[in-house]
């Protein structure tokens, strides 16, 4: 529940801060909005092997800039613990080396078997709202639920990353695969 109430209050932050640039929208978040809301506070559920806690909390993103752009506003100032959030846009699977989290957004279907090869085995969160990512090692999947916006995980390449998600997180998910048993659930 607790993520649920954080969860709200992450989006009305981002309508906030969004709204400040658009004065005339008068309709809710977006579905962009409310997926970077959500990159956002996965951070605050993931736990990273020692060896790749970096300076910063890196969010990359390969597809368009609308994601890059609004995650920029989102976690301006923002931080976990001691370290700040950065937010890079990549397009090849070679520069993927040191994301947190790398979200695919659905432009990028053509290159998305590289992407995710290049990320396989390695620390970081995979995201995406393409149909089928987690078909295709993926790990968690945006989708949406009439008009809102949920997301589906897979344990099997969370455990084979050497990440840990949170009991909470996968509490508040529409579906969950894999066995939390088998290394990917605090």
């Amino acid at each position: 529940m607790r993520l649920w109430i954080h969860l709200a209050a992450s989006i009305l932050l981002a309508v906030a801060v969004l709204g400040r640039e658009a004065p005339a929208q008068t309709a809710g978040p977006s579905q962009y909005d409310v997926e970077a809301v959500y990159l956002f506070d996965f951070a605050k559920f993931v736990r990273w092997p020692a060896e790749a806690e970096h300076e910063t909390i890196a969010i990359c993103v390969a597809g368009q800039n609308t994601y890059v752009d609004t995650l920029k506003k989102i976690v301006a100032g923002e931080r976990i613990g001691t370290r700040p959030f950065e937010v890079r846009a990549i397009q090849k699977g070679e520069e993927e080396a040191g994301c947190n989290i790398l979200f695919l957004d659905s432009s990028v279907k053509e290159h998305l078997d590289e992407l995710l090869t290049a990320s396989a085995g390695k620390p970081a969160l995979t995201v995406s709202d393409i149909p089928g990512f987690l078909d295709r090692g993926g790990m968690i999947q945006f989708v949406l639920t009439g008009n809102r916006v949920r997301f589906s995980v897979d344990l099997r390449p969370v455990a084979r990353s050497g990440i840990s998600l949170s009991s909470e997180l996968l509490k508040v998910a529409a579906n969950v695969n894999g066995n939390p048993a088998g290394g990917g659930a605090l």
